[in-house]
């Protein structure tokens, strides 16, 4: 990330200092961005000329003393708050009033880390995505005291950078990762329950919604272990609620460092012939109330980009309506506009479409109904609607 994040700095004009604890480890993070910038020469993508004067504002600072004069400085360490402040709890006594310090966190608690360094007014999230280089998004985070000033800064330098900027408030995952809770969590629920195998839920996912990968699939890409990490900081930091719960599926390839892709094996097996499901359950009867089917058909035909059985009909409203049901609870919260949740969902996580987009396509009350009757399902509240969608 901080490599990254760095390279999209240095290719839009800015001076870079890049610092590690470990100094060779920022040594080699120059050279990956220089053999990168290789090869969009070998592409014609960039000449040599223009190489060479990005890879000359890139360098390395030996110690955060080397950072005295810059204007902002970003932190990617590991997604720990007490490792995050103590990093910048060393930079703030180094660098000048006027910097603006800014944490790439995904999930932790911009509010607090200003608040224990004293800084808040300063401080903000710019919470990028990876690869840094190629994806567009980057949500601007304000503590409560994170002065109008800062974030209207660093959402300028975002835009500068060619990013695509989204603003919110400070809230456990911020946009991205709290309403993308639900894609993830609603089907490992359906998997645990044994409606349906990893793969089927995958498929229903992509040809009835249209999403580019199913919830296993982009679960096994991210990582695992940054999924499950992710999920358990919101779910903590957002007292509990039973629709953010970890699942135990999750849990158990996490312990079992089966993190996906980067370690071979996730939900999926990856070897040189290509995918195989490695995550069964047993299956079990699908027995949906009359009630519930009632309203599922009629919602997965207005939401649904193909028609499907009844049970992918039931898995695509279940894990739809959770989506669209924790954006709406972001925006009875005011964490951002319902404009910048949508980009954010778009850009962010390559959805087709916006949550709120969803909920002008199918209806407000029809979101609100098939919200009441999966709820009165479940038994366990986490459907919920939101307060917004009406009574």
């Amino acid at each position: 990330m901080g490599a990254g994040i760095a390279q999209v700095a240095a290719a839009n004009g800015w001076s870079v200092l890049l610092m590690d604890a470990d100094e060779s480890a920022a040594h080699r993070a120059i050279e990956s961005i220089g053999q990168r910038f290789d090869r969009k020469v070998a592409k014609g993508k960039l000449t040599g000329e223009q190489r060479a004067a990005v890879m000359d504002r890139l360098q390395v600072a030996a110690d955060s003393s080397s950072l005295a004069d810059c204007s902002l400085i970003i932190e990617a360490v590991i997604e720990d708050l007490d490792v995050k402040v103590a990093v910048f709890d060393d930079l703030k006594a180094q660098v000048r009033d006027d910097c603006i310090l800014a944490s790439n966190t995904s999930s932790l608690s911009i509010a607090e880390m200003g608040k224990r360094l004293g800084i808040a007014e300063r401080f903000v999230g710019m919470h990028f995505f990876n690869p840094v280089p190629v994806l567009p998004l980057v949500e601007i985070v304000s503590g409560p005291k994170t002065s109008s000033e800062t974030a209207d800064k660093v959402a300028e330098i975002g835009r500068a950078w060619g990013k695509t900027v989204v603003r919110c408030k400070d809230t456990p995952g911020f946009i991205v990762n709290r309403v993308a809770r639900g894609y993830y969590l609603e089907s490992l629920r359906l998997l645990g329950e044994g409606v349906a195998s990893i793969d089927e839920i995958d498929a229903t996912m992509k040809r009835m919604g249209a999403f580019r990968m199913g919830p296993f699939e982009l679960m096994d890409l991210v990582g695992i272990d940054i999924n499950y990490t992710v999920s358990c900081s919101v779910y903590e930091q957002m007292g509990r609620p039973a629709r953010l719960k970890p699942h135990p599926i999750q849990a158990g390839l996490f312990e079992r460092k089966q993190f996906g892709r980067k370690s071979g094996r996730g939900f999926y097996v990856y070897d040189d012939a290509g995918s195989l499901p490695a995550v069964t359950t047993d299956r079990a009867d699908v027995n949906i109330a009359p009630a519930v089917w009632e309203i599922v058909r009629v919602f997965a035909a207005r939401a649904a980009q193909d028609a499907g059985s009844q049970t992918e009909q039931y898995i695509f409203a279940r894990v739809l309506a959770a989506i669209i049901n924790e954006a709406c609870l972001a925006l009875d919260d005011g964490i951002a506009t319902s404009g910048d949740i949508d980009l954010a969902m778009k850009t962010g996580t390559n959805y087709p479409k916006g949550p709120m987009e969803w909920v002008d396509a199918i209806g407000f009350r029809l979101c609100r109904t098939v919200l009441d009757r999966l709820n009165t399902e479940s038994g366990d509240g986490r459907f919920t609607p939101a307060a917004m969608l009406g009574t």
